[in-house]
């Protein structure tokens, strides 16, 4: 009897241990994730700290071609991030413009947006003469939003 009851004791022990085992490793999984989620957004936040631009175009006289209907824009990278063009979003007057409808270059044709240079946005939209806003939105949500006037 009395080696029964020690058989019975074990095997309740090392069903505790396995049981033990496995809370330790799902709740070290989570620590995990949680951990890797405040990397993340740590470095995103640093990032969007480094990233500023700001229009720069005059708001009384915004280049415009009217033979093919495109209007330019320019934006400063005035922040200390390198910015890819290719995750611009355009916005004016609330409506996203298609990316088939911009045409987006650095002046002085360097492949990233470094801090300082100039971004020239050509849009090809339909503005009537009254007041206008463009918003430029980098990829990591920096933004600027410029007013101007169409004569």
């Amino acid at each position: 009897m009395g080696a029964g009851a020690s058989a019975t004791q074990m095997v309740f022990f090392i069903t505790s241990v396995i049981i033990a085992l496995s809370v330790v490793g799902a709740i070290f999984l989570n620590i995990q994730s949680i951990s890797s989620a405040a990397i993340m957004g740590s470095k995103a936040f640093a990032e969007q700290l480094k990233t500023d631009i700001t229009i720069i175009s005059d708001p009384e006289l915004i280049p415009y071609n009217s033979s093919s209907g495109i209007y330019t824009f320019y934006v400063k990278n005035t922040g200390k991030e390198e910015l890819g063009i290719q995750y611009i979003t355009v916005i004016i007057d609330g409506t996203i413009v298609a990316d088939s409808n911009l045409n987006k270059t650095i002046l002085g044709n360097d492949p990233m947006w470094l801090s300082g240079d100039v971004l020239q946005i050509n849009a090809t939209t339909s503005l009537s003469a009254s007041s206008h806003n463009i918003r430029v939105i980098t990829n990591n949500g920096i933004e600027d939003t410029f007013s101007f006037r169409i004569p």
